[in-house]
C-alpha cells in the first residue's frame, strides 16, 4: 500500500490525461456522428414519428423481417420473451412514411386481419415527437445547468457571486424555456455559448473543486452517450430520461470525494482513500442492483432495458471520471493549498 501511495503521489498528474484523452474522443465521435446523421443520437419511433405494432403470434422475429425485407426497407423487429426464454410477442416499428402501409402488409403476411385480440398500435406524428424530443433536451440541459450552479453554491465561499450565479441560471432558463427552440438556431447557439462560457469561467476562478465536480458530470454524460451510439442504441423518450438520471448519479460520489477532501482531518491520502472505499462501494452496490434488475426484465424488451442499459455505462464512466480524473484535480487543488 505505501508503494502504491508513493507511485499515485509521482503519477496522479499524468493520470489526468486519460480521462482527457477519453474525454476528447468522446467528443470528436459526437461531432463526426453528428456531421455523418444530422443528430447527436439514434431516434426510436417516440422521438421521430411513426407506428408500433405489437402482435401476438408464433412467427419468429427472423422469419418476420425477412417477409418484411420483400416490402419496405426501414422496418425494426423486436421480440418480447418471456422468463424461459419463450416468445410472447413481435414489436414491428416502422417510419411515419410507412405508417398507412404497414397493417395491411402485416395482414399479407400473417394471413389474418389485425385486431385488437391479436394486435395493438400505437402512432405518434413526427412534429409532435420532434417537439417532444427539443423539449427533452432543454430540460436534460437545464437539469445540468442548476446541478452546476448548487454545486457551485455549496463549495464556493464568496456570497455575492452566489447571487449572481442564481440570477444568471434563471435568466438562461428563461431563455431556454422560452426562446431557445423558436428563435434563429445561429443566434440561440451563439447565447448559449455566451452562457456556458461565463459559468464556466466563473466556477474555475471562484469555485476549482465545483468545477471539478462538474467536469466529471459532463465527461460521463459525454462518454456514455458516445457508447450509447458506438454500439447503436435507439434512444427513445426513456433513454432521454436515463441520462437526466445520470445527471443526479455523476455527482454524488464527485460531491463526497470533494467533501472528504476539503474537511479533511488527517492527510490527503488518507482522506482520498476513505472517500474511495465510501464512494465505490456506493457505485458498486448501484450497479449491482441495476444489473440484477435488467437481468430480470430484459427478456420482456421494455424501455427499462434501456434506462437500466444507459445507468451501467454511466456508472461505469463515473467510477472512472471520479477515481482518475477527480480525486487528482482536487489532490492537486489541495497540495497547491498547503
Amino acid at each position: 500500500m505505501k508503494n502504491f501511495e508513493q507511485w499515485y503521489d509521482k503519477k496522479y498528474k499524468k493520470l489526468l490525461f486519460i480521462p482527457a484523452i477519453v474525454l476528447t474522443l468522446s467528443i470528436l465521435y459526437l461531432a463526426f456522428f453528428y456531421v455523418q446523421t444530422g443528430d447527436i443520437i439514434y431516434k426510436d419511433v417516440s422521438l421521430t414519428g411513426g407506428t408500433s405494432i405489437t402482435l401476438i403470434t408464433d412467427i419468429s422475429a427472423e422469419e418476420m423481417q425477412n417477409a418484411l425485407l420483400n416490402e419496405i426497407l426501414d422496418f425494426e423487429v423486436k421480440t418480447i420473451s418471456d422468463n424461459s426464454g419463450n416468445q410472447l410477442e413481435l414489436v414491428i416499428i416502422v417510419g411515419e412514411e410507412h405508417s398507412e402501409d404497414i397493417v395491411s402488409i402485416l395482414e399479407t403476411i400473417l394471413g389474418e386481419e389485425l385486431t385488437q385480440e391479436n394486435s395493438s398500435t400505437e402512432t405518434t406524428s413526427s412534429s409532435l415527437s420532434a417537439d417532444f424530443y427539443k423539449q427533452l433536451i432543454v430540460a436534460v440541459i437545464l437539469a445540468f445547468f442548476w446541478m452546476a450552479a448548487v454545486v457551485f453554491l455549496i463549495f464556493t465561499k464568496k456570497k455575492g457571486i452566489k447571487l449572481r450565479i442564481v440570477l444568471l441560471n434563471f435568466l438562461f432558463g428563461f431563455f431556454m424555456g422560452n426562446y431557445f427552440l423558436s428563435i434563429n438556431k445561429f443566434l440561440a447557439g451563439i447565447i448559449f455559448v455566451g452562457f456556458s462560457v461565463y459559468f464556466v469561467q466563473t466556477y474555475i476562478k471562484y469555485s476549482v473543486p465545483a468545477f471539478a465536480v462538474m467536469l466529471a458530470a459532463f465527461a460521463n454524460i459525454v462518454m456514455t452517450l458516445a457508447v450509447v451510439d458506438l454500439i447503436g442504441i435507439k434512444l427513445s423518450t426513456a433513454g432521454i430520461v436515463a441520462f437526466l438520471m445520470l445527471i443526479g448519479y455523476s455527482v454524488d460520489t464527485d460531491i463526497l470525494l470533494t467533501t472528504r477532501l476539503l474537511k479533511k482531518k488527517e492527510s490527503i491520502n488518507a482522506a482520498l482513500l476513505g472517500a474511495f472505499k465510501t464512494g465505490t462501494t456506493m457505485t458498486i452496490t448501484s450497479i449491482i442492483a441495476i444489473t440484477t434488475a435488467l437481468i430480470v426484465v430484459f427478456s420482456f424488451n421494455s424501455v427499462l432495458n434501456q434506462i437500466f442499459t444507459i445507468l451501467l455505462i454511466g456508472l461505469g464512466f463515473d467510477l472512472f471520471n471520479t477515481w482518475v480524473g477527480n480525486a487528482s484535480i482536487i489532490k492537486w487543488y489541495m497540495e497547491n493549498l498547503e
